[in-house]
């Protein structure tokens, strides 16, 4: 924390009301904006940079809320030194449409966690000064965490190194330090999620500029796409992370096999038709009716038909297959790929594999998908296994045991 920040950060947590400041050199707007938030915050006001840094010399401000345009300097420039002197306070630049460009730079330079558009929405402005004090409590969180876990990990190392007889007390505490990695690692990934998603707007912004040229629209598509595969990584590590920690609880109903399968098949054509590869579903009649996390199942599903895709050429069929094997249901997916090596297959399910099969069209990998398919079937008390053969396709199928509601 900035020495100019005189309030300590476990005091800011205790506080029961945020700390507000807005500045702008418009009094009907700063008058109208402390009107607006003055019941829910201590709202300070400024009618420039230097008034504003007087303020947060003498108040811990949690919250900015700059406009862009100001005497002497700019909002872009005011934000950016703020970030040098107090960066846990969380800024929300406020500019006109025609300001947009300063807007772009200063999140390129990480200097702003929102920008509102002139004229703004309160209902709206209010969501996003909410979720801006969301983030600050958030950061400081973090660093007390992170404070914890450097004194734990000091701690832990002194101990192993003078009292080797402490081993299994250690052990335990080694456990716990691993819970809140997890702890951390979830909410550094939610946190990601908000720049990720700015930058997806403005790439939005940019492809509906009709003035665009070709040449950069090709690139802004790059960029979306890129987007993509880092929100799938992101929600992959969240989806990991929450599976180990055991914060997954299945939510267990009684399934008709027949529509949930046909409803899947229906979504996923699509993906294959990109490709000209095939779907083809086979049911056997007559199985029963048993329980199952249907979210969960198909989100199985759907990585197992992804990846079939992902491995396959063009003129080729996915088969998707269901039917009774004993006292289970085994739901299977076979495609007529390129294969893995037999000496790989033992690795597949293992979290950020990669085999050296390479994908036939420029889709991506996380290396986490099949390791999450393993962990959500052995959930279920389920089993996922693989065959395949390089060159002439890969079988992977995984078996629920059939469960009644009452069982």
């Amino acid at each position: 924390m900035s020495e100019m920040l005189v309030t300590s950060v476990p005091d800011l947590i205790m506080r029961g009301r945020g700390q507000l400041l807005i500045v702008d050199d418009e009094a009907e707007i700063l008058k109208s904006l402390r009107r607006q938030f003055r019941h829910e915050y201590d709202v300070y006001t400024a009618r420039d940079a230097d008034e504003a840094f007087q303020i947060i010399q003498e108040r811990p401000i949690q919250v900015i809320i700059s406009d862009q345009r100001m005497p002497g300097t700019t909002g872009t420039q005011f934000l950016a030194r703020l970030n040098q002197i107090a960066p846990d306070i969380v800024r929300l630049l406020m500019t006109g449409y025609a300001d947009i460009q300063s807007v772009v730079e200063a999140i390129n330079q990480g200097n702003i966690f929102r920008y509102v558009l002139k004229p703004w929405n309160p209902t709206e402005l209010a969501t996003i000064v909410r979720e801006a004090f969301s983030r600050h409590a958030l950061v400081i969180q973090n660093q007390l965490l992170l404070e914890e876990l450097q004194t734990a990990n000091a701690l832990l190392e002194a101990r192993i190194a003078d009292r080797t007889h402490l081993l299994e007390e250690a052990n335990a505490r080694l456990r716990q330090l691993v819970e809140q990695r997890d702890i951390f690692i979830g909410m550094a990934a939610h946190d990601l999620r908000t720049p990720i998603q700015v930058v997806q707007g403005f790439t939005d912004l940019l492809l509906h500029e009709r003035t665009q040229p070709e040449e950069s629209r090709e690139f802004v598509l790059v960029i979306q796409e890129t987007l993509r595969d880092m929100l799938a990584l992101l929600n992959n590590l969240l989806d990991i992370t929450a599976i180990e920690s055991g914060k997954v609880v299945l939510n267990l109903v009684e399934v008709d096999i027949y529509p949930f399968m046909e409803r899947i098949v229906r979504v996923n054509r699509m993906l294959g038709e990109k490709k000209e590869i095939g779907l083809r579903l086979e049911i056997e009649p007559g199985l029963p009716r048993f329980c199952f996390d249907k979210q969960r199942i198909e989100q199985v599903l759907t990585n197992l038909i992804s990846n079939a895709f992902k491995f396959s050429y063009g003129g080729t069929q996915v088969t998707i297959s269901v039917h009774r094997h004993g006292k289970c249901i085994q739901f299977s997916v076979q495609d007529q790929g390129i294969g893995i090596p037999e000496n790989e297959l033992s690795r597949v399910f293992n979290a950020f594999e990669r085999t050296s099969a390479m994908p036939t069209g420029t889709e991506s990998s996380t290396g986490l998908g099949l390791s999450i398919c393993k962990r959500l079937v052995e959930l279920h008390y389920g089993s996922i296994h693989v065959e395949s053969t390089a060159g002439e396709g890969s079988h992977f199928y995984f078996r629920l045991p059939i469960q009644s509601q009452d069982s």
